[in-house]
């Protein structure tokens, strides 16, 4: 009876079936059975090896950031889980010109830290020409070696790689170059106990994108601690130059300061009648020196806000009277550029949480931006409204206005818009693009929102800001839950307008 017969006969339905003379003979059976149990050992080894590409693809996407961790968790998979004796890790340090070991894990050697293990190379220098594993790196291709001597072993152990092969019984060793992007990783080693004529198609492929898929991620660790690296090293040097300007703006303020008042007093004539030249002349340098002023001012603020030394007393506040005070002081400015400043006071205003030392730098900015760019004979008016449980305060201009692709850089340090000049050519100082970004700091603390709104150039513009209504029960909570250092506070440098 034939195979194809047989196999027929197996698949006949129950009622139909009648048992045949079986003439298969004793080779065919055998045959059979070996194909059977051939093709039940191939499906088992592949059922092993996707269980093994996905434990070690669970260790690759752990948070394991250490290349040595992770180079050892592998190894340490390969030879528990797979017919591998010994599986080796290294990465190329490309200052040394080496290949330093990152894991090792040895079949029937539970710890890595044996005796036997320390016996394997630790480094490997690429001026060793007759080592395979530097065969590999340099020519960036996989090799194939049938013996351990000058591989994991140094020159003069030959005696103990032949003693480790026979006693493993290995056949062929693996040498993989790990790249990526055409960069050198490092190597790594796989020991078998068959050839390579031994292995199936499916065995080979599954080595060569073990050695892919350890490159990738080798160097995402790499990049990681790289990465972590930087972070530390720009939060480290942003702390440096925040100190720096702290310091640099206390020494230059006092000298500045000081020249200031004598270019004041020259100007009075405090030292004696100055002609029209002399009067422009000092004029021009107290001009200057004030403008900078401003700017050492500001970054200095900057650098209290943004190293956390700027901290809010909230209070119960009356806000309408807090801006009123702001105006009183700024009308004197506003009659000498012609600018008038009008407050539409509401019915009824509810008081806000607010630091009203912090919100009045606030005010001041916002006013002192208008009075810059509000020409001659323009009104500046300040409203207050009610939002759900916020109060928003909104200083509307009629002066220059700001373009819809200039309103995005607003409130960024040195946020001055290209082009931009100040309309009212009363105004002495330009602005350091320091402000706004002061001001949405402030209101960042409060936990309220600030944006500016313009319908174009020539049309004015608003800028708003809300504050939390007060209540009692939220000022008790926040500073109940306060625990700020006031050791380490500062305050904030007033502007003037």
């Amino acid at each position: 009876m034939k195979i194809s017969r047989f196999i027929s006969w197996l698949f006949k339905p129950i009622e139909d079936a009648k048992i045949p003379e079986l003439s298969i003979s004793s080779t065919e059976l055998t045959h059979i059975n070996e194909e059977m149990y051939k093709q039940s050992e191939q499906l088992a080894e592949r059922n092993r090896a996707l269980s093994l590409l996905g434990d070690i693809n669970e260790v690759l996407l752990s948070s394991i950031t250490s290349q040595v961790d992770l180079a050892q968790k592998v190894t340490s998979l390969l030879v528990k889980e797979a017919d591998i004796k010994i599986a080796a890790i290294f990465s190329y340090d490309n200052e040394e010109k080496v290949l330093k070991r990152l894991g090792l894990s040895e079949a029937e050697i539970d710890d890595e830290n044996s005796q036997t293990n320390k016996a394997y190379l630790a480094k490997i220098d690429l001026a060793q020409a007759n080592n395979v594993i530097t065969q590999a790196i340099k020519e960036k291709s996989v090799k194939i070696s049938h013996t351990m001597d000058n591989l994991l072993f140094s020159d003069g152990d030959s005696n103990k790689a032949k003693e480790i092969q026979d006693n493993k019984g290995i056949k062929s060793v693996y040498i993989f170059p790990l790249t990526t992007r055409d960069q050198v990783l490092g190597a790594m080693v796989i020991c078998l106990t068959v050839t390579e004529q031994e292995l199936y198609n499916y065995q080979n492929n599954l080595l060569n994108r073990l050695g892919e898929i350890i490159g990738m991620a080798i160097d995402n660790a790499t990049l990681y601690n790289q990465v972590q690296e930087n972070n530390k090293r720009l939060v480290e040097l942003d702390k440096l130059k925040n100190e720096f300007v702290s310091v640099a703006s206390h020494e230059l303020r006092t000298p500045m300061t000081a020249i200031k008042s004598y270019l004041w007093m020259a100007l009075e004539g405090k030292g004696g009648q100055l002609n029209e030249k002399q009067k422009y002349y000092i004029q021009r340098g107290y001009n200057s020196v004030d403008r900078l002023i401003r700017l050492v001012n500001d970054m200095l603020n900057i650098s209290r806000i943004e190293s956390g030394k700027i901290t809010i007393d909230l209070q119960s506040t009356d806000l309408f009277k807090m801006t009123q005070e702001v105006v009183d002081e700024v009308l004197l400015r506003a009659k000498e550029v012609g600018v008038s400043i009008e407050m539409q006071k509401p019915e009824s205003l509810p008081h806000v949480l607010a630091d009203p030392d912090k919100i009045k730098e606030v005010l001041f900015n916002l006013i002192g931006n208008s009075l810059k760019f509000t020409p001659q004979g323009g009104t500046i008016t300040i409203s207050f409204s009610q939002e759900d449980d916020f109060i928003k305060t909104a200083v509307e201009d009629t002066g220059a206005g700001i373009g819809s692709e200039d309103l995005k850089k607003l409130f960024q340090k040195f946020g001055l818009i290209e082009g931009s000049y100040i309309t009212n050519q009363t105004s002495t100082s330009m602005g350091t693009g320091l402000g706004l970004y002061i001001c949405r700091s402030i209101i960042d603390l409060h936990h309220g929102e600030i944006k500016a709104e313009s319908q174009g150039r020539g049309k004015g513009s608003t800028f708003s800001f809300t504050l939390k209504v007060f209540k009692e029960s939220v000022l008790h909570t926040i500073k109940k839950e306060s625990t700020q250092d006031k050791k380490d506070t500062a305050e904030l440098i007033h502007s003037q307008i």
